[in-house]
This record gives structure tokens, sequence and C-alpha cells, in this order.
């Protein structure tokens, strides 16, 4: 389970729902790193939260099927490139996230990103049905650990 919430986060696992596995969180690295997985999550998943509103703006690329929108949310800004397919679906997505998830277990920005495909309309949203992501994006270190096939969305009213 990962939380962010007033100018904190945190990350506990467990296994069965009873045994705690992970309990991170709690210090500006976790906050920062945080807020790049959940930039990612609603690029990947909710796009509509893209819209120039709340904290986001467009910047032009210069390169042709390749937008940029940075994300603001207090103090934590977020840059991110979406390459677009000509029938304007997104083909991967990548940005510098704050991460420790490199051999030497230091902070620092590093590429991540994934892929997205296979789009199928639920209820008039048009999704990816599967994605794959990872660290160090675009270079020879890049490692999937994130891999998912979609069968089925469900909407719920809150």
């Amino acid at each position: 389970m990962d939380r962010m919430a007033e100018g904190r986060s945190w990350t506990r696992f467990w296994l069965d729902g009873t045994l705690p596995l992970a309990r991170v969180g709690g210090d500006d690295n976790h906050l920062r790193a945080s807020f790049g997985r959940a930039v990612a999550e609603a690029v990947f998943w909710a796009p509509a939260a893209l819209l120039p509103q709340h904290g986001v703006r467009w910047q032009e690329t210069g390169e042709p099927n390749l937008a940029r929108a940075i994300i603001t949310h207090g103090n934590l800004e977020q840059a991110i490139e979406i390459a677009v397919a000509e029938n304007g679906q997104p083909r991967w997505v990548q940005f510098q996230r704050w991460s420790n998830a490199n051999p030497e277990k230091e902070w620092r920005l590093q590429p991540f990103g994934g892929y997205l495909d296979d789009f199928q309309n639920f209820e008039g949203f048009t999704l990816p049905t599967q994605v794959e992501a990872g660290n160090h994006f675009g270079t020879e270190a890049y490692f999937p650990f994130f891999r998912l096939r979609v069968g089925e969305v469900r909407f719920s009213a809150f």
C-alpha cells in the first residue's frame, strides 16, 4: 500500500494482511519518489488528470509526436514526456524520477518510464491493456519490474 497525503508519504506491504514485510517512508526522499510514482500512474491510467488545470501545464518539445507535461503539487514538480502515436494514443512515457533503485543505492534522478499498448474502450474511456514499466528506461540498464495485462476495468462511484 502506498500513501501520500498532507506532505507525507509511506509504503507498507503485508503478507496475507497479517505479517508486515516492508514499512518505509516519512522522509523527503520517499515523498519525492512517491510523487513521481503518482504522476506516472496518472499518465498510465488516468490521462484526464493531465488536463491543463490543477498544477498541470504543457510545453512544446520541438519534436513531432512528443509532448511534455509538467505537474506541480505544493513544492513538488515533475516533468514527464509522452510519445504519442498518429491516432493520439500514448506509446511510451519517460521522466527523471527521484529513486535509490540503482547499484549504489543512492537517491538521485534517474530515467523511469514504460510502454503502453493494446488500447481498448471501457465505458467511453480508452485505456491501455498492456503496460510495462521500470527503472533506467531508455538505457541498457532498463529493468521492467512492472508488467501488466488488463482483462477487465470496472468503475465505481465514490
